[in-house]
């Protein structure tokens, strides 16, 4: 009975910090998944007045959509799935316009 009761405690312990560590993994992937959503807001929220911004604030847009892009390809699972197709199509409208008022500020200089 002695030697179970260390044991007992020991595996609690254990199964504690093992807990600890996957729900601060939880929360960690769920920032993360707040924070692309947050930067495609903040990317194509600025498609309306796309004629306004300068050739550089363009080039940075783009920039910024290419990046997301890419964090869009690591979503997984069914979710992740649905949520990277839908948000790969609006991000590439997005993309494509600020894209062509670029290209149409180039040729205009």
């Amino acid at each position: 009975m002695k030697t179970i009761v260390p044991f007992v405690i020991l595996s609690f312990v254990f199964l504690f910090h093992a807990g600890s560590k996957s729900g601060s993994l939880a929360v960690a992937h769920a920032e993360q998944k707040q924070d692309w959503k947050q930067e495609f807001a903040e990317v194509c929220s600025k498609t309306q007045n796309a004629m306004l911004l300068s050739v550089a604030e363009l080039q940075d847009v783009v920039k910024r959509c290419d990046g997301l892009q890419e964090r869009l390809e690591e979503l997984n699972g069914q979710e992740g799935k649905t949520e990277r197709k839908v948000y790969t199509r609006r991000l590439k409208m997005c993309r494509d316009l600020y894209q062509f008022t670029l290209d149409f500020k180039k040729r205009e200089e």
